[in-house]
């Protein structure tokens, strides 16, 4: 099982319990902490210090430590958390073509969430679900918290089809069964065999389709119905389909999807707009194709086929998507640099703060 961890330093001491002459050296570590994490989520989230009320720093105990584990089309993260907020504003999700559904489960404390139109808490012993191609906002002054990053395409389409599930908090009440699968999960992550970890994948996003399925089936008071779904779906399978068309059009897709430009706009406007998200999908077929070991193509005929007008312009959205350049990408991969290990807090993360770990940006993008 492939993990990447970021921890305390190897005394285990806290800022708590530091004494006064040690505080500086302390508040350092600190430091070095934060910007190890805010490097390894530079690619899918914007992470900052929590402010107070008053708009000041968070006056609190900052704590960061996350133990991340890669299963099939799933990421698996056990977080420990104070003092820090997650955001993902429009221009990211516009930019990085995430499309995957992420359950958040609170295991002690209490974690605050927005999305357009509503503010939520969500307590110790409840989840939240987010759909990573909307805006959104976390934050938490102390929490255990235990994420599921799971690929679309691991849920029957229907389990999610007409649900706007973004946002949505459930309890034990509502989603018992998701709650403890997950728990136990994230305690037996770190010894799951290729096997079990891919049941371990399927068995979640069967649980969590059948408990949504039952929720409409009682009426529960779920989010309104997304609006457009179904000409949105033939939208994307059509641009699925075209991809490699440098001249795929506007006009091209609403024709295919079977609706107006107009509507087509309507129905993109969230993700950026129509040409915005083939971008989206051309970069992500980009990375899918340089991750995969068996494939020989090279990075010139890549881009082509993924319907990019010229290789310069293909590297320039990619670096500027992910950090680097698309054949250091390849290079890192290949050559088994990513961190996929344990990573100590300490003078190395101001190393990694440098930019996004490649490690983890290879593991959202198998989740395209």
């Amino acid at each position: 099982m492939d993990t990447i961890t970021l921890e305390p330093s190897p005394s285990g001491r806290t800022y708590d319990d530091q004494a006064q002459d040690d505080r500086v050296q302390d508040d350092r570590a600190h430091d070095d902490a934060f910007e190890a994490y805010r490097a390894l989520y530079s690619g899918g989230a914007d992470v900052e210090r929590l402010a107070d009320p008053s708009g000041g720093s968070f006056t609190g105990r900052l704590r960061i430590e996350v133990v991340a584990h890669r299963l099939p089309r799933m990421l698996l993260f056990d977080r420990r958390l104070a003092g820090v907020s997650h955001a993902r504003a429009p221009r990211r999700v516009a930019r990085d073509g995430f499309d995957h559904v992420t359950l958040h489960l609170v295991l002690s404390g209490s974690m605050m969430l927005e999305v357009p139109g509503a503010i939520r808490r969500v307590e110790a012993g409840s989840l939240a679900l987010f759909d990573l191609t909307r805006p959104q906002r976390t934050w938490t002054e102390g929490a255990r918290i235990v994420t599921a990053a799971i690929a679309r395409d691991r849920f029957d389409a229907a389990a999610l089809d007409g649900l706007d599930l973004h946002g949505l908090v459930l309890g034990p009440r509502e989603a018992g069964l998701v709650i403890d699968f997950a728990r136990s999960l994230a305690a037996h992550a770190v010894a799951l065999t290729p096997e079990i970890a891919a049941a371990a994948t399927e068995s979640l996003c069967l649980m969590l389709g059948a408990t949504l399925a039952t929720l409409r089936d009682r009426h529960a008071p779920l989010a309104p119905p997304v609006a457009g779904s179904r000409a949105r779906a033939r939208a994307l399978a059509y641009i699925e389909r075209h991809l490699a068309d440098r001249d795929l059009t506007t006009a091209a897709i609403a024709a295919g999807a079977g609706v107006s430009r107009s509507v087509l706009y309507r129905l993109f406007e969230p993700v950026g707009g129509v040409a915005r998200f083939v971008q989206q999908q051309r970069i992500a077929r980009l990375r899918r194709a340089l991750s995969r070991a068996d494939e020989e193509r090279s990075i010139d005929e890549l881009a082509s086929a993924a319907g990019f007008t010229s290789p310069s312009h293909a590297g320039r959205l990619f670096r500027d998507a992910f950090g680097i350049p698309p054949g250091e990408y390849r290079r890192s991969l290949r050559t088994g640099s990513s961190p996929a290990s344990i990573v100590p807090v300490g003078a190395p993360q101001r190393r990694l703060a440098a930019g996004p770990p490649i490690g983890l940006a290879a593991w959202h993008g198998e989740l395209l």
